[in-house]
Parts: structure tokens; sequence; C-alpha cells
């Protein structure tokens, strides 16, 4: 392809061609020779950069190492710097002389140090290299789609642009956290059990002292009670109660309504954050943790367990459901298209360039039969032709169905009329010439005056459908097109697919919401419908939950902890179920803890409104004063935009507090993110459930 250097200088060959061959060929030949020498040495270098572009530009392979701590990983960490390594190279035995090697960055990742392209040369043997380091502030889902690689001779006229696709996918663990100073050293609290629960009768090596009992040979020396042996006069040893572990299962909301804000500070990467910190926390202090993953449909449990491998599964569980966006229900097509289109075209460049996939100008055509006022057009067009060709039958053929009296009254007139008009145009506009001008003229004004309507009608119809070849909606059409045809060719779906993706709205949207969400590109989402309502408030997560929690309190063993980690503030009465469940949980002597995430910009409920801003004193400067209109205006848009704050931050509290009230009254522990450290409590509850285990 030209560039714009490379168009500029075969204008000006052609420019200095023209003066030569026509303005000054008879003072000197040279502005044509040196045109003639200019287009042949431009014509060699096309042909020296195609060659070298097929050649080498078709044999480009690419190969990445991602690094960290030193050493390739399959997995990475969160807020963990990590390397990455691009090399480009290709085994064809000539040389790109100039090439741009850009690494596409990944969304979610953060830049530290280098660049992620490079200016080089391309050679066998000469490969390109492109260094790099990254961080992820937070976990999910990392791809790296590829390489961008243009081409260009070394004077600027040509270049040629690929993009060397090499998808591969990372897990980013959420960070680990330090497990020294995690173990329990020893026991932080001494309480005793409520009434009807009893502790684990049974030996082990716990803190609790069970029973005293005589010297057996084999027993350790440091169990040895002295003090009781000196009384008994023979060897007494202590028995303790069985140390174990606590059982906690963390329910994780990952639902659409968790999943909206921008990638790496979401609700529900917030949430994952603090399972993550809990979920190694208490596997270090050697219990058991298990995650349950729901949302509005389903609900996905990991049985409680304290292995490494366990640990990991439950960090890889979080980093995939971090990764999670939010449907595109309710978007607009053209919405999505004008995201959708610029990373087609980024990604598949041979795919969507126009000389491959195309709209002919038929396609664009607007088919006036669709609207019903079409017919109309259509019956103007035909029924006069008909009835001229009626009338001239029945005068040419005597047996014909002659038409009524006042249709052929009006015909004959019409006709007379015409014929008149026709010979007095034709010959004002002709005049004298001979008569085989006159005739063909004549016959011309003549059908057309004859066929007035039909004529109009046609014109309108033809400059109708010829007007769907410009406009906005047209570029529209285009984009929608190639979009079909390119998700067609991916799916494996044939032509009917691209037809489908063009008219059929819902389908469209499903692909492009799949296309964008497979390439971890976010789109922006409506919140609200047309009536008003909240789209993401997912209230059949309520039951889901319930009925993970009831079979996890079937499969109970002890007294456990359920902690559960959801954005239930704006549930209402539709928690209800979640209410029960709660009930029958307490009723099993197991303990709840509610997290709510707490969202960025809303106060909290029980902080005092912060005071007014205090009002301009008379020495301030003053400043500059706008248009009256302008003023009152801005003023009106603030006092709006400060109601409606208000009163969605006064809903969202009250349904807060109801939910809060709710739970409480079943025995759940209900707390917010930003409410001091959710983490601590959580580890806190767990060492009070050690004192206070019972036996089923």
């Amino acid at each position: 392809m030209l560039t714009a250097r490379g168009w500029w200088f075969v204008l000006i060959v052609a420019f200095i061609m023209v003066i030569g061959a026509f303005v000054v060929p008879n003072y000197t030949t040279v502005p044509a020779v040196l045109a003639v020498t200019l287009l042949a040495w431009f014509t060699y270098e096309w042909l020296k950069f195609h060659y070298t572009s097929n050649a080498a530009v078709s044999r480009l392979r690419v190969r990445r190492w991602v690094m960290q701590g030193g050493r390739d990983t399959p997995m990475l960490w969160a807020n963990v710097p990590f390397e990455v390594r691009v090399r480009v190279r290709h085994d064809a035995y000539v040389t790109i002389d100039y090439a741009l090697v850009e690494d596409r960055l990944p969304s979610g990742a953060d830049l530290l140090e280098g660049k992620t392209d490079s200016h080089t040369a391309i050679g066998w043997g000469q490969p390109a290299d492109v260094i790099y380091k990254l961080q992820c502030p937070a976990p999910g889902v990392l791809r790296f789609e590829g390489v961008k690689v243009r081409v260009a001779d070394l004077h600027g006229f040509f270049y040629r642009r690929v993009f060397l696709r090499d998808a591969i996918e990372f897990l980013v663990l959420p960070p680990l956290v330090s497990e020294e100073g995690r173990q329990r050293a020893d026991k932080r609290f001494n309480t005793l059990p409520p009434p009807g629960i009893h502790r684990l009768r049974r030996p082990g090596s716990g803190d609790e002292l069970l029973d005293l009992r005589d010297y057996r040979p084999g027993d350790p020396p440091k169990m040895i009670a002295w003090k009781a042996s000196a009384r008994k006069d023979k060897l007494i040893t202590k028995e303790y109660e069985n140390d174990v572990p606590v059982r906690c299962v963390l329910f994780l909301d990952t639902s659409e309504g968790v999943r909206l804000g921008p990638p790496g500070n979401t609700l529900l990467t917030r949430m994952a954050g603090v399972t993550a910190v809990v979920a190694q926390a208490a596997t270090a202090n050697r219990d058991l943790v298990g995650l349950t993953t729901f949302d509005d449909k389903t609900a996905t449990p990991m049985a409680p367990a304290r292995t490494q491998t366990h640990t990991i599964n439950v960090l890889r569980k979080l980093a995939e459901v971090s990764s999670l966006q939010p449907s595109t229900k309710g978007v607009p097509a053209d919405h999505l298209t004008r995201r959708a289109y610029p990373l087609a075209h980024e990604l598949y460049p041979e795919l969507m360039a126009k000389g491959t996939n195309t709209v002919p100008l038929g396609r664009l055509w607007k088919p006036m039969l669709d609207r019903w006022w079409g017919w109309v057009v259509l019956f103007v067009v035909i029924v006069p032709s008909l009835l001229l060709a009626w009338k001239l039958t029945s005068l040419m053929d005597p047996d014909a169905v002659p038409l009524p009296r006042a249709v052929n009254r009006v015909i004959v007139e019409w006709l007379a009329g015409t014929f008149n008009a026709g010979v007095r145009i034709t010959s004002r506009l002709v005049g004298g010439e001979h008569l085989f001008v006159h005739i063909p003229v004549f016959l011309v004004l003549w059908l057309t005056m004859l066929l007035t309507p039909s004529v109009l009608a046609g014109l309108f119809w033809f400059l109708y459908g010829a007007s769907g070849w410009f406009g906005v909606k047209t570029a529209e059409l285009k984009k929608r097109k190639r979009l079909a045809a390119l998700f067609s060719l991916q799916d494996g779906t044939g032509p009917d697919a691209i037809e489908r993706y063009v008219h059929d709205d819902a389908a469209y949207a499903e692909r492009v919401s799949a296309f964008l969400q497979h390439h971890q590109l976010r789109c922006p989402i409506p919140l609200y419908d047309e009536a008003g309502r909240y789209r993401f408030r997912c209230a059949e997560k309520a039951d889901v939950l319930a009925g993970a929690i009831v079979r996890a309190v079937s499969r109970a063993r002890d007294n456990e902890l359920y902690v559960i980690l959801a954005d239930l503030a704006e549930l209402g009465a539709d928690m209800e179920p979640l209410v029960k469940a709660c009930r029958v949980a307490r009723a099993r002597r197991h303990h709840v803890m509610v997290i709510v995430p707490w969202p960025a910009d809303v106060p909290s409920p029980d902080e005092t409104p912060a005071p007014p801003p205090p009002a301009d004193l008379p020495f301030q400067k003053k400043k500059k004063r706008r248009h009256p209109d302008d003023f009152l205006a801005n003023e009106r848009n603030k006092r709006v935009t400060k109601i409606v704050q208000d009163n969605l931050t006064r809903q969202y509290h009250d349904t807060f507090r109801k939910m809060r009230r709710a739970l409480g009254a079943v025995g759940a522990t209900v707390m917010r993110v930003n409410d001091g450290d959710p983490v601590r409590l959580v580890l806190d509850r767990l060492d009070r459930l050690r004192g206070m285990r019972s036996r089923r």
C-alpha cells in the first residue's frame, strides 16, 4: 500500500511528466526524461518491496515468554511484576529493511518498565526482540492477542501491516499473604460453650486439659503431670482435647450486578480479594476452607479442604470469576458495532480488508415494498401503463373488451392533449431540422408526458432505493455486514448466518457481546431500563444462595462458619429465602457472617453528612461572571444532580438497614467491606469457634 509520501511522489512525477510532454516539449526534454527516470526508479522500488514483503512477511513467526521471579510461569500473581519477552523472526533469505514490531498491551495490566514496540530490521538469523515489564493490580485473566508488525521501505513510499495472532491467556491469582504470624501459637479465647454444646471428648494435642491417667510406656515425658505424680507417688500422664479443625465455607457472589465497574476495580474483584486472604489465612491455621460461587442461575461448590493443592484451586477459581464481565443485554446494536469494529480491524486486518470483506452496492439498495406506501407507488407506476396498453389494444382489435366510457373519454383527451403539446415543444426545440430528428424527440417527449405519473413514481422509486448508498445508516450497515462475515467465518455457520446477524438485532448483539468478552474489552452498559428500574438487581440469586446454604448445612459435621460475600442491599422482600436458610443454619449451631461490598461513591449509613461548603468571603477574588442563562442552567443541573444523588443514597441506606435488621434477627452478623478489617473479624470468629466444638 502507498503511504501519503508515496501518493505525493506519484502526483509530482505525473505533474512533471505532463509539463514535459505537453507544455515545454519544443524547448527542452529534461522534464520528460526526469519524470520517466523517477517513474522507473519508483517502479523498481515497488517491485523490490513487493518481493520482500511476500517472501518475508508471510513467514513471520512470533514467540512469547512470560517470566515471573526469573523463570517462565504458566500463572501470574497480582501486584507482582513480571517480564514479557517477544521475539519476531522469519526463515526467508531476504531482509526486511524497516519494521515496527509492537506487542498489543493486554487490558488489566500496567506498564512498569520498557517499551512495547521496537524499530528494527528483521533478517535471516536477525530477529526482533521486545522486552518490557508489567504488573496486574487485581486478579483475573490476562490475555495476549498477538503482535502488530508494520513493514515499510527505507524511503517511506510503501507499507504493509500484518497482525501475528498468538492468543494466550494467563490466570492472575490473588496475591499470597505471609503465613508468618497467621499460625495460631496460643489460644486467643478461653470461653465456655453455650448451654447444650459440649466439647469434643477425644484425646489429642489441643490446649484444653481433658483427663489425667496412669503413665503408659511410650508416653512422651513432656506429658507427665509432675505435681500429680508426686502426690500419687506414681507417674501420671496428662491428656488434652483433640484440636479439630474448623470448617469455613465461603459463598462468593458472581452475579452481573457485582461485575459492573472498571476492570480490576469492581465489587467482585474486591470481594474476591477478601475471599483469597481469608482462605489463605484459615488454611495456614490448618482449618478446612470451602468455596461456593453463585449467581442468579447456578451455584458451583468446592468441598472444604486444607491442602496446598486445594488452596491453589481456590485461588484459580477466584481468578476466573474475577474476569467475568456483565452481559450487554439492552445495549443498542450500533454501540456494540462501534466497539467491535475497530477491534476486529486491529486483530484481523486480512479478513476485514476491503478486497476480502466488502459490501456490494446491490446489498445497500433500499427496498421500498417493505413499507405500506411502497405498494401505492407501485400501483401508480403500473396502472397508467396498463390503461394505455388496454386502450391501444381496443383501438387495434375491434373484438377486445372496451374500457368504461368515462375512463375512455379521459384517456382520449389525455392522448390528444399530450400529442399537441409534444408537437409544439418539439417544433420549438428542434426548429427546422430534418424529419428523422423530429420523430425521436417527439416520441420521447410524448411518452414522457403521456406516462407522467409512472415516470414520476419510477423516479421516486429509484431515488428512494439509491438513498441506501449514502448516510450514517449505510456506514453502520457496512460495518455490521463485515463483522457478520467475520463471525460466520469463525463459527463456520455459512452465508445464512450473515443475513441473520444483519437483520436480527438480538442474535447480532449476543454474538458481538461474546466477541468483546472473549477479547477482554468492556462496553458501556445502561444501568436502568426504559421504566427506570435497575437492570442488575438479580433477585433470583437469593434462592440460589439459600439452596447452597441448606445443602452445606446438610453435609456439615460440626459447628461451621458460613461467610457470605454478596451484594444483598437491593434485594428487599426477595431476600426471604436467604433469611430462612440462615435461620436453619443457626438452628444447627452454625455461625453466619454476611459481608456486603459497599459502593465507593456512597457514604456510610452510620456517618454524619459533611457540612455544606462555606460561602465566599468578601475579600476573596471574584470569579469571572458568566452569562445569566448559562449560570442558571449550571446551577439547575447541579441542584438536580444533588437531589438525585441524595435520593439514591437515602434509598440505598434504607434497603441496607432493612437487610441488616432482617439477617440480624436470625443471628447472622452483617458488615460492610470498608467497615474495619473483614478478614480479621472472620479469623476472630474462627478462633472463637475452636473453643465451642460439639460432636454430632
